[in-house]
């Protein structure tokens, strides 16, 4: 069983790749899945958030802020690397645990892992393989804008907070250009099913 990790900035189209790699049949485990659900009432991450940030994070009702949360750790360096230290340790076990039950349960054909922070969480010397998916600072500021209704300098500060397509293409196995049609980011993802052997 090949394990791939899928990995993208904020906008790069990480996620049309995912969904598409989903219709077509292919297992996925999605980080962000795993990480709403660790920061959803009653998630592991919740006391630990609590400890190291305060109440302050947290709406009256106990759930976690979001927004808030979004502001504080976008806004520091030192902020976000304290909450993926304890966000991005569930998700690890999480995608461990379940790529080793697929094991168990004799999966056959690649398992993708789905990871805006592959790289940053220090995955890659987990998976058989990486794919980074890219795209234009413009396309992507584009993109996001529109779907999440957020600024240009939000957007920005975002982008900047991640690691570089420059530094993640030197980790990459494989890089997905995203910058023009469905089509043609289709056309890459299926020739590098053929390479794993998996069209």
């Amino acid at each position: 069983m090949k394990v791939i990790g899928l990995t993208g900035g904020i906008g790069s189209g990480k996620s049309t790749v995912s969904e598409y790699l989903i219709k077509k049949g292919y297992t996925v485990i999605d980080a962000d899945a795993i990480s709403r659900a660790a920061t959803a009432p009653g998630g592991p991450a919740l006391k630990p958030i609590l400890l190291e940030f305060g109440a302050g994070v947290f709406k009256d009702d106990g759930t976690l802020d979001r927004k808030a949360m979004a502001d504080m750790v976008f806004a520091s360096r030192e902020g976000r690397h304290r909450l993926e230290d304890i966000v991005c340790t569930i998700v690890k076990d999480e995608f461990m645990a379940q790529v080793e039950h697929l094991r168990e349960e004799g999966h056959e054909g690649p398992v993708f892992f789905d990871a805006p922070l592959l790289f940053e969480m220090g995955l890659e010397k987990d998976m058989d393989e990486c794919w980074l998916v890219t795209a234009s600072v413009e396309t992507r500021i584009s993109r996001v804008m529109k779907r999440d209704g957020l600024s240009r300098e939000e957007i920005l500060r975002r982008i900047d907070s991640q690691m570089s397509d420059d530094e993640k293409e030197k980790l990459a196995d494989h890089v997905i250009t995203n910058s023009l049609d469905l089509t043609w980011l289709y056309e890459q993802v299926d020739a590098l099913l053929c390479i794993v052997g998996e069209a």
